[in-house]
């Protein structure tokens, strides 16, 4: 809706308009009414605010927000998105924590992404960014080692490994999506 671009729906946020005329994210895609989708960009955001594009979309009068409401409620809605994946892989069994479980399976096993802890040690962290650039692997920070540890059942954690393909693909999205919602 707001660069008119084609792009996969993982990447793609939807807009819902409730009866009295209020925005609502989506979450599941599968709110009963007329969608419009938006990516999570936060130029997409403010042209699809600041335009007429919402109104045409609905077919009738919106109650825009801000943009600063609709990019917090687009990032939200995306950090849970993340949440959810790395919840999944560790149900699945698909989840490595900890610093020798970390290195183990960077040596041995098929890690498709690595979250490092935001408040992890420098020497640590220059680490894992070492072992991650030798396998040509993508590693994301954000969240804190507390945060961290309880997705991995643990008190805390210096880092995460995602062992799914599909998982780990579908997190890095979400990820982007959330630092492109930040971008100025």
């Amino acid at each position: 809706m707001g660069c008119r671009q084609a792009r996969p729906k993982t990447q793609l946020v939807r807009l819902v308009c409730g009866p009295s005329g209020q925005l609502v994210l989506d979450a599941h895609g599968k709110l009963p009414t007329r969608g419009a989708y938006l990516c999570s960009q936060r130029q997409c955001a403010e042209q699809a605010i600041a335009s007429v594009r919402l109104r045409e979309a609905f077919r009738h009068e919106v109650n825009r927000p801000t943009v600063e409401e609709l990019v917090q409620a687009m990032a939200r809605l995306l950090e849970e998105r993340a949440l959810t994946c790395i919840r999944l892989a560790r149900k699945a069994g698909r989840l490595v924590s900890g610093y020798t479980q970390v290195k183990r399976a960077l040596m041995y096993e098929p890690v498709t992404c690595l979250l490092i802890a935001e408040d992890t040690a420098p020497e640590r962290r220059h680490e894992y960014e070492v072992w991650c650039a030798k396998r040509q692997l993508p590693c994301r920070s954000g969240l804190a080692k507390a945060r961290l540890g309880e997705l991995a059942g643990r008190d805390e954690c210096s880092a995460l490994g995602i062992l799914d393909a599909h998982l780990g693909a579908r997190l890095l999205e979400y990820l982007e999506g959330m630092s492109r919602l930040t971008e100025r």
